[in-house]
């Protein structure tokens, strides 16, 4: 088994041009690859590894765009289905550094949450090493299926499986109907990535040493929590590793947490310990942030390698 596999999201990002305006004021937007499990995908392939993307687009030109867009950075998409009725979807965004950004998705229906079982391809799925699934994927029928028996199967196969919780309220219908679906998730993950309101959703408590031993409880051997400026933490069996954050100008903090994830499972492939997936990961988070966009924003390994240097 080798290379890693990306499933969920991958959609077109319209990010406005102008910073500090918000969208009724946009007069510009740059294009581009969205969406986590698209960013992941890409971020795996900077670095150098063997990325493919389980998803669906579009029969329209954003959902041409985004394959054309996966092939030039390399990733394998073979099990992207182009979807024949429900377009691809959209996120608008007004960027307003150093703060988050105020995003607005146009995705219902679309092409991506309309991955279904007949998708998934158990031969490549048992030729990846890890297997890394978003959140949302989760949201709706078809899509949760989908996600649930690709984990599944993974797992059968002897793949690592990671869940990128990707918490956003909007695509649920209410909360303890979200955790419910990321906990069988999570019970079929070996790794589990998380921002501070997505640990605190997913393992149901605010205090987040309680959250993520709740999530241990359910079977993964670590959850990692990705805390912005303050660092990230990386809790096991054998407690609780820390890296500190970096100093960075920041321009857009959308795709951070993709490109850490990205780079996360970039060092469980390289069967790196513990300590160095999570500096590694921490770093290429940080330098998504000082960038505009999420997809191309992703760092080489080079580029990682250079600011745990300095």
């Amino acid at each position: 088994m080798s290379g890693a596999l990306t499933l969920g999201r991958v959609i077109v990002d319209l990010y406005a041009a102008e910073l500090h305006t918000p969208l009724a004021e946009v007069a510009s937007f740059r294009k581009y690859l969205g969406g986590s499990a698209g960013n992941t995908a890409v971020g795996l392939a900077r670095l150098g590894a063997p990325a493919g993307l389980i998803s669906r687009v579009g029969d329209d030109d954003f959902g041409r765009f985004l394959l054309a867009e996966l092939g030039r950075e390399g990733v394998c998409t073979e099990m992207v289905a182009t979807d024949p009725v429900f377009p691809t979807g959209l996120a608008f965004a007004a960027i307003f550094p150093p703060d988050d950004s105020r995003v607005l998705f146009y995705r219902k229906p679309c092409a991506d949450a309309n991955l279904g079982p007949e998708d998934i391809d158990r031969q490549r799925l048992a030729a990846a090493r890890l297997l890394c699934v978003a959140g949302t994927a989760l949201a709706v029928s078809p899509g949760r299926e989908a996600a649930l028996l690709a984990l599944q199967a993974h797992r059968e196969a002897g793949g690592i499986n990671v869940l990128d919780v990707d918490w956003r309220p909007q695509f649920w219908p209410s909360e303890p109907v979200a955790r419910l679906y990321h906990r069988l998730a999570v019970g079929l993950c070996d790794v589990v990535l998380a921002n501070e309101a997505e640990l605190a959703f997913a393992g149901g408590d605010a205090d987040p040493d309680r959250a993520a031993a709740a999530l241990l409880a359910l079977g993964p051997r670590q959850v990692v929590a990705k805390r912005g400026g303050s660092g990230a933490w990386l809790y096991s069996q054998d407690g609780v590793e820390r890296v500190p954050g970096h100093r960075i100008d920041v321009v857009n903090t959308l795709g951070a947490g993709d490109g850490f994830g990205a780079a996360y499972c970039y060092g469980l492939l390289q069967d790196w310990p513990p300590a160095r997936c999570l500096a590694f990961a921490n770093a290429a988070g940080a330098i998504v942030v000082s960038r505009h966009s999420c997809s191309q924003a992703m760092p080489t390994r080079a580029e990682v390698e250079a600011l745990l240097e300095r």
